[in-house]
């Protein structure tokens, strides 16, 4: 499970020199929609949540969860996916992350134009951002936190929400003080996406998300316009949660109970029945407002930060072998 990067949900500001750190953070995610069966299988990050140990050394960037994890080398242009059960790894080069992108870009675009979504029909998109300082205070693995919570919606120009429908992304934050290695792995991580992708969406790991970008653009551009304001957080977050949805607005909704009061043909009938009956049971059970659904949330927190790294923890042990 490396849907979402641990250390792309913030970046700050870019150091003048790299230098070394090692973070220990728990992460815990959770699908809804289409992929919500991959919080049956998805093992511990879906679960109780997972512990990684993310490490940065120079050019290089060890993360590992488990028995399993990966090195980047950003001088070589390489990442090793590693078996630590097993001992072997696998190469995957930068061009080939390219490649893959590209082809997934290219295919859900192919999808989406037949399916004839809104998105792919040329519609022009506009993104409001919000800021707000709850005050409220916590101490949460010995780090003063405060509370800030960042709200990106993501709409059709010219409309809105409400009435155009759209995608919402909400960080709920918990700031702490700075802390130099959380920030070494946050720069590591914007070189990384500039090298690998440019500058074409901020810092998010798209080596993990390139699957959930591809499928839905309004992401990438939401986490691009969270990715540029963030760096004014004047420390680092300890915890975050972070949550997507996707809006329905009242011209969709409209257009759908149009479709179901048409008697002009059995099936429309049958579709508009079962329709007005799952929207009538998720509005009775259902916690979330009736016009918004949950894609995935993630829980990130931060247990402990050193400016410490050595050379090992970044390199493959030679015992190991490639497969």
């Amino acid at each position: 499970m490396r849907f979402i990067s641990v250390t792309g949900i913030v970046l700050l500001t870019a150091a003048a020199a790299f230098g070394d750190a090692t973070v220990d953070q728990k992460v815990q995610l959770h699908f809804g929609g289409a992929m919500s069966i991959v919080n049956v299988f998805g093992g511990k990050a879906t679960h109780e949540g997972a512990e990684s140990t993310v490490v940065v050394k120079g050019d290089r960037k060890s993360s590992r969860t488990g028995g399993s994890g990966e090195i980047v080398d950003l001088a070589a242009e390489k990442i090793y996916r590693i078996d630590y059960d097993r001992k072997t790894y696998k190469v995957t080069t930068f061009d080939e992350l390219r490649k893959q992108f590209e082809e997934q870009k290219a295919r859900a675009e192919k999808e989406a134009k037949s399916s004839k979504k809104d998105e792919e029909k040329g519609t022009e998109l506009e993104v409001d951002f919000d800021v707000k300082s709850t005050g409220k205070k916590e101490t949460i693995n010995g780090y003063a936190t405060h509370n800030e919570v960042v709200t990106v919606t993501v709409r059709e120009k010219g409309k809105k929400l409400e009435q155009s429908g759209g995608y919402v992304l909400t960080a709920d934050m918990w700031i702490g003080p700075k802390i130099a290695a959380f920030k070494e792995m946050s720069d590591f991580d914007r070189r990384y996406m500039q090298k690998l992708y440019g500058s074409t969406f901020g810092g998010a790991d798209m080596s993990a998300m390139m699957s959930a970008l591809a499928q839905t653009p309004a992401f990438a551009k939401a986490m691009k316009a969270f990715a540029d304001k963030s760096a004014n957080f004047d420390g680092a977050p300890i915890r975050s949660v972070m949550t997507f949805e996707a809006v329905t607005g009242s011209e969709a909704k409209a257009s759908s109970q149009r479709e179901a009061d048409d008697p002009s043909s059995a099936a429309a009938a049958a579709i508009g029945g079962l329709f007005k009956k799952i929207q009538k049971k998720r509005d009775a059970s259902s916690d979330e407002s009736p016009n918004r659904s949950k894609l995935f949330d993630s829980t990130t927190e931060l247990l402990k930060a050193t400016p410490t790294a050595s050379a090992s923890d970044v390199t493959i042990p030679t015992d190991f072998k490639q497969r």
